[in-house]
This record gives C-alpha cells, sequence and structure tokens, in this order.
C-alpha cells in the first residue's frame, strides 16, 4: 500500500478524535445505524460481485467444456486461466464476506477498530494490484484462444472480436471502478464512525 493511502486511513482516526468533543451523546445510536448502513451496503458489493462472477464462471465453463471442443493445448490452457482467474476473485469475496461479519459496529474497543481499519486496507489491496493481475490474466488467457479461433474465422471476424473483447474492458473497468469507489467510501465511512464512538467513551 503506498504511503498516501497509509495517510489517509490515518487521518480518520484523528479527524474522528478531533470532532469528539463537538458531536452530542444524543447523536451516538444515529452514527451507529449509519455505520450499520454502511456495512450493508458493502456486505452487498461482496455477494453482488461474487454471484456476478460465478455466472460468468458457469458460462464459460459451459461453452468451453460442453459447447465448444477446443484442440489446441494453447486454447485449453487460455480459457483455463480466464477461469481460474475468476474461481480465485470469487474465493476472495467469499472471506471478504467473512471479514466483514467479523466488524461489529457497537463494538467499540481499539481492537475491533484496528480490526475495521485492516479491512479496509485489505480491500484496498483486493481492488489494486489484485484485481488488476485477474484482469490481466483473464485477457491473456482470452488472446491464447485466438490462434484456434484464427482457422475458423477471417481476418475481419478476427478484428471485430479484439475490438469488442476491448470495448468489453472498458466498460467492465467502469463499472468496476464505479462500485470499488462507494465501498471504499463505506468501508472509510465506517471506520471514521467506530474511531469516533471509541474517542467518546
Amino acid at each position: 500500500m503506498k504511503g498516501k493511502e497509509m495517510d489517509d486511513i490515518s487521518s480518520l482516526w484523528q479527524q474522528a478524535k478531533a470532532s469528539s468533543q463537538a458531536q452530542p451523546k444524543s447523536s451516538i445510536a444515529g452514527l451507529m445505524q449509519a455505520a450499520e448502513a454502511r456495512k450493508k451496503n458493502a456486505l452487498s458489493a461482496h455477494f453482488g460481485n461474487a454471484a456476478i462472477l460465478l455466472v460468468t464462471v458457469a458460462i464459460l465453463v459451459f461453452y468451453f467444456y460442453y459447447l465448444y471442443n477446443f484442440e489446441d493445448v494453447l486454447s485449453k490452457v487460455g480459457y483455463n486461466v480466464m477461469i481460474g482467474g475468476l474461481v480465485i476473485r470469487i474465493m476472495i469475496e467469499g472471506y471478504s464476506v467473512w471479514r466483514s461479519r467479523k466488524v461489529k459496529i457497537s463494538d467499540t474497543v481499539r481492537e475491533s477498530v484496528q480490526n475495521s481499519i485492516s479491512f479496509l486496507k485489505f480491500r484496498k489491496y483486493v481492488h489494486g494490484p489484485v484485481t488488476l493481475f485477474i484482469l490481466v490474466t483473464y485477457f491473456i488467457g482470452f488472446y491464447l484462444l485466438t490462434p484456434e479461433f484464427n482457422r475458423y474465422f477471417s481476418t475481419f471476424w478476427m478484428i471485430m472480436i479484439d475490438i469488442s473483447a476491448f470495448v468489453a474492458a472498458i466498460i467492465l473497468t467502469y463499472y468496476i471502478r464505479k462500485g470499488i469507489k462507494q465501498e471504499i467510501q463505506d468501508l472509510e465511512k465506517i471506520v471514521e464512525i467506530q474511531s469516533h464512538l471509541l474517542s467518546s467513551e
């Protein structure tokens, strides 16, 4: 994780402590409700990501294993790389759900707040180099299929396939970044609220 990201996370704690004196006690319940809502949003993101990836894997397995029989070893390596990367991402989402459920908003002890900060750092890492690596390997796997595709499609259609893959990558990246931004905002708010509740005790 970059130094700037560490500074941003650390500043959440300091901001919460600085504002604790001005925050009336009557608003604590509201803060906890807001944090629970943010937690539900983050959990929904995990489940949504896993569901989309499961459907994608199911489609790829049906196509590559049952519908179309690829013959080249390179092609088999390619589609297994594609599927394998998505399966790893699904496992990461499952692990994230497990860790997220361990975050207790009402538990404001220092260890719990540190757990929330640790989970935030983990999700930033997942959405950074891990996701980038999986996307790169996915498209490497896709392009390993092109030599065999080339035997059955004309040059024009090969170009169209490559262009469509590129456009799909752009669209996918856009929606992924949009979801990541919202999830990270939710997790940062949870850390901020928990830190504030701790400093108010």
